[in-house]
């Protein structure tokens, strides 16, 4: 499936494209950034982080996007054209709570930065409540 031929928002930097996924789409791509070990050892809530408990947890939050209780996000690098990293957004008390998850051998190219301004702008225009930046899992 090309996930840049979809309905979906999608936003464009000078080098990320930032799309919401569909549930099955969030479970993949969970499954594949959290078994990364360097970025799945800089997460808090990924308790058990062996391949069962990584796709384990992958396939948690496919059931959450379903559900709406999360909303997964891909960051695609435009000039490789794949899926780097992830921001997801949850609901809180305090207004939207939204966690950056990028592939360890992306770390010193300030993705997170780039790639969730786009997001945080259209979140603001829509009804979400966001007071910070994203908080970054490495």
């Amino acid at each position: 499936m090309n996930l840049l031929t979809s309905d979906r928002p999608c936003f464009e930097t000078d080098r990320f494209i930032v799309l919401l996924l569909s549930p099955s789409d969030s479970r993949r791509l969970m499954e594949s950034l959290l078994q990364d070990k360097l970025l799945a050892a800089c997460i808090p809530w990924l308790s058990d982080k062996t391949r069962e408990g990584v796709l384990h947890e992958a396939f948690g939050i496919g059931l959450q996007a379903a559900a709406g209780l999360v909303k997964v996000w891909s960051i695609i690098s435009r000039e490789r054209q794949i899926q780097i990293g992830a921001m997801l957004v949850r609901k809180s008390r305090e207004g939207l709570d939204i966690e950056a998850l990028v592939a360890s051998r992306y770390w010193d190219h300030d993705v997170v930065d780039e790639a969730s301004e786009p997001l945080m702008d259209w979140l603001e225009e829509n009804g979400g409540i966001v007071e910070s930046i994203p908080r970054v899992l490495h």
